[in-house]
């Protein structure tokens, strides 16, 4: 099994340089749809042959999934509880584009009744050449061989605003490769049906001075079912001391800010050269 995903990541990041070389492009990368059960929306997707050749396209589908670190990974078509592949149907899934020219594909999304979760999915645009002879012979079948390939993310959204819901915890000290820098972490878990757009803020608080240090936020999407690992590496220039140490996370406008603390005082020892200095006085 890890073999196999290991070399389901080596293909997709083989594609994912390939394209840049494909002489076609495809816009937009991201479809959005706004859509409640029982009802349809259709968007438009722009594919543009910049070669010299009259090329043929083929549009194909996948899912996807989001790691603890935020990294999406291409999974099997329709095996995800969250795909959308299934309501998605493009005006035409084969075509051919002439030198230069481009077509504009009707993509239609509609979900089917009684469903208000957020979905989301991979389409495919990739190219597409008809097998010679000697593929056959090599074993490869007959039928089509495919070229370079270029992915579009599909998300489907509910018109009712769903309020989303997070939490945020277990903010800990982890250990690190890198000995000069001083590595912390908190869990984000998207409890709710939606995506949401966060701010993780982390703050020192000196207990003795009560001096509070905020550090530049983090921002990124939350994935419903999914957990987040947001990792922040604390600066060195935090003044020696005894801290509180907590994350904040801010999720949308009229929603309570969620936070979690870390469960030790925060020490942060007085460096080298202030000791020198501090010596040097005495």
């Amino acid at each position: 099994m890890l073999n196999n995903k290991f070399l389901l990541s080596v293909f997709i990041l083989f594609l994912s340089l390939q394209v840049k070389s494909q002489d076609f492009e495809v816009a937009p990368v991201k479809i959005n749809f706004k859509v409640d059960p029982e009802d349809s929306q259709t968007k438009v997707l722009s594919v543009k042959n910049h070669s010299n050749f009259r090329t043929s396209f083929m549009i194909t589908f996948a899912d996807f999934v989001i790691d603890k670190y935020g990294n999406k990974q291409a999974i099997e078509r329709n095996s995800s509880k969250t795909s959308c592949t299934e309501w998605i149907t493009p005006e035409k899934t084969f075509f051919d584009i002439n030198p230069n020219e481009q077509v504009l594909i009707k993509i239609t999304m509609q979900p089917p009744v009684d469903d208000y979760s957020t979905r989301w999915a991979l389409m495919y645009v990739q190219t597409v050449h008809e097998k010679t002879s000697f593929d056959v012979d090599q074993g490869f079948g007959a039928g089509v061989r495919v070229s370079g390939r270029i992915s579009v993310e599909v998300y489907r959204d509910p018109v009712v605003n769903l309020k989303p819901k997070l939490k945020i915890k277990d903010l800990r000290e982890v250990s690190s490769i890198d000995t000069l820098n001083r590595y912390f972490i908190a869990d984000v878990i998207n409890q709710g049906k939606n995506i949401a757009k966060c701010k993780v803020t982390f703050i020192a608080s000196n207990l003795g001075t009560a001096e509070e240090f905020e550090f530049e936020p983090i921002y990124f999407e939350s994935f419903p079912g999914f957990q987040r690992e947001v990792k922040f590496k604390l600066p060195n220039t935090l003044p020696a001391g005894k801290y509180s140490f907590v994350a904040l996370l801010d999720y949308g406008k009229d929603i309570t800010i969620e936070g979690t603390r870390l469960n030790k005082p925060l020490i942060i020892l007085p460096k080298k050269d202030e000791n020198e200095n501090s010596d040097n006085k005495k």
